[in-house]
């Protein structure tokens, strides 16, 4: 009896073993681990930077953005975006946006001063953004699968479509201040209105 306890505990320590030193750290994730960028664009004064040539960061009013052809679902009989990028408007200076990883474009409606009238239509000033770039998809590890970095294009990067009422400065008001997305730690786009 003796024997066969002791012959159980040594297969049960073999076992734990082998499972142990099978595992590789490419099985796990780590949480914190580098994902795919969003794009960081910045919003600053233009008539500011027409009078000194100073960047001075300006609030937008009431900012609402959304991608064109988002991706919807219908709840309860409303149709509603399913990957939205806020919940409200918002006035901020920085906003952090995601690129499509799949396509060498994307398109958005940056709206200012956005709001919705008793019908539910949209008011405020619309405004398309086209965002054109190249992608590299980058192997992370077997666990975390790949990431998507990219490089907007030096003469179409990021365009406004001149649609004669204008938010954005359509000639000088986007420029790109850094063409390789790899983090968000950095302004890769600056809005000037």
């Amino acid at each position: 009896m003796k024997k066969l306890s002791c012959a159980g505990i040594l297969g049960m320590l073999v076992t734990v073993a082998f499972f142990s030193f099978s595992c590789e750290k490419d099985d796990i994730c780590v949480e914190g681990t580098i994902a795919t960028p969003l794009l960081v664009i910045e919003f600053f004064d233009l008539d500011e930077f027409n009078a000194t040539g100073n960047d001075i960061v300006k609030n937008t009013t009431d900012l609402w953005v959304e991608a064109v052809n988002p991706n919807t679902e219908v709840v309860n009989g409303v149709t509603v975006i399913v990957d939205a990028i806020q919940a409200t408007p918002q006035n901020v200076s920085t906003i952090s946006i995601p690129l499509r990883t799949v396509e060498n474009s994307t398109e958005y409606r940056f709206i200012s001063e956005y709001a919705l009238d008793d019908d539910g239509n949209q008011l405020g000033n619309e405004d398309i953004l086209t965002f054109n770039y190249e992608t590299q998809e980058i192997f992370l590890s077997r666990a975390c699968g790949y990431i998507t970095n990219y490089t907007l294009n030096e003469t179409d990067g990021a365009v406004v479509t001149d649609d004669g009422n204008n938010w954005i400065n359509v000639t000088s008001g986007v420029v790109i201040s850094e063409n390789i997305v790899q983090n968000e730690t950095v302004t890769h786009v600056k809005i000037y209105h």
